[in-house]
């Protein structure tokens, strides 16, 4: 693996604009395709994310994490999400998101609540002022997206979201052969 990206330099980790280069371009050719794969996948996603991450801060200083929890809250049923909840839908620890939340709550975008039947269970859900804020975000996000991927056709996208599915289920089915 080290000689696949053994001509990647600190220069190269990003681009004058701060959007992360195509490391998988310095990749040595000779390496196995599986590995110049993995590098294109990391490469666009990190281009990807790095644009989304500079629009969402400058349209709506937010930050994907951010972003990603509103999103996950407006989806949730109406009595809210507790902690754990959220936690496991984006895959990450309470603590994670613990700062996150408190921070939606002190600025009027989400709430917490107490279960009624179980005062150690909280809720947290956006206010309408939250889902507004969300739903204007997610409307940019969308815009964004579009812009990125005007490069790819119907078709193109239609046949790399099948790629992309097959890639996946032979990622998962690998899982726990360790």
């Amino acid at each position: 693996m080290k000689a696949a990206v053994s001509a990647v330099t600190d220069e190269m980790a990003a681009a004058p604009d701060g959007v992360p280069v195509d490391v998988e371009a310095a990749a040595d050719l000779a390496a196995p395709a599986e590995v110049r794969l993995w590098l294109r996948l990391q490469a666009t996603t990190g281009i990807v994310n790095a644009r989304l991450r500079s629009r969402l801060n400058a349209a709506h200083g937010v930050t994907p994490a951010r972003f990603d929890v509103m999103a996950i809250l407006d989806k949730a049923p109406e009595g809210g999400l507790t902690m754990g909840e959220l936690s496991k839908r984006l895959m990450v620890t309470n603590g994670n998101v613990t700062g996150i939340v408190e921070r939606l709550v002190r600025d009027g975008l989400a709430v917490r609540r107490t279960a009624p039947n179980d005062r150690r269970t909280g809720y947290v859900r956006l206010t309408p002022e939250g889902a507004d804020a969300y739903r204007a975000m997610a409307q940019s996000h969308e815009r964004w997206l579009t812009d990125l991927f005007k490069g790819l056709g119907r078709e193109e996208m239609a046949a790399l979201l099948a790629l992309l599915d097959r890639l996946k289920r032979s990622a998962r089915a690998g899982v726990g052969e360790e």
